[in-house]
């Protein structure tokens, strides 16, 4: 059986169907998956800017309480948000932002706790004063929060920007240099 030119024309018209219609196919394949990793990339992003806005928010809370001894008007919802927070980092988070997320929410709610048992003592009337154990354990459960956020926002900073690694040069062009 020989092969005529009408055949021969139909089946590389037949093949090149198929080749254009995979390569259609795998080009839209492998662009819906760009632009799905690329939605719940921008999605992570934005609930990381919203942790670092919390975290900056609750630092002025812990701060301006550390002053006054007092809660400022308005701003338990910043406490509440927290959890609101954790759900969406939960659903977007890596690993280790999880865990250091989990650490800044324990010493949140360490001095919070501290704070508390300042305020709710009983036979005095709590002041803000260094000398009381109570405000000393305050202030202390503070600077551990402090730490634990800084750590914490390295952490988001790292994940956002990756790790940058020094690189050394190996070459270096130089054309005015003279041979000895």
């Amino acid at each position: 059986m020989t092969l005529n030119p009408a055949t021969a024309a139909i089946i590389g018209m037949s093949l090149g169907a198929v080749a254009s219609f995979s390569g259609a196919w795998l080009t839209q394949h492998a662009t819906n998956r760009r632009e799905r990793e690329n939605r719940v990339w921008t999605r992570c992003m934005a609930v990381y800017e919203e942790a670092m806005i919390a975290v900056h928010r609750l630092g002025d809370l812990r701060a301006e309480l550390s002053v006054e001894g007092k809660w400022p008007d308005g701003t338990r919802a910043a406490v509440a948000d927290a959890h609101v927070l954790a759900a969406r980092l939960e659903i977007y988070a890596s690993s280790t932002v999880l865990d250091a997320h989990w650490a800044t929410f324990q010493a949140m709610r360490a001095w919070i706790e501290a704070w508390q048992e300042w305020d709710n003592q009983e036979g005095t009337n709590p002041r803000v004063s260094r000398t009381d154990p109570r405000w000393r354990e305050f202030t202390e459960r503070v600077k551990e929060s402090e730490d634990v956020d800084r750590q914490f926002l390295r952490v988001l900073r790292k994940e956002v920007h990756g790790e940058r690694k020094e690189r050394g040069v190996v070459w270096k062009w130089r054309p005015f240099r003279t041979g000895s």
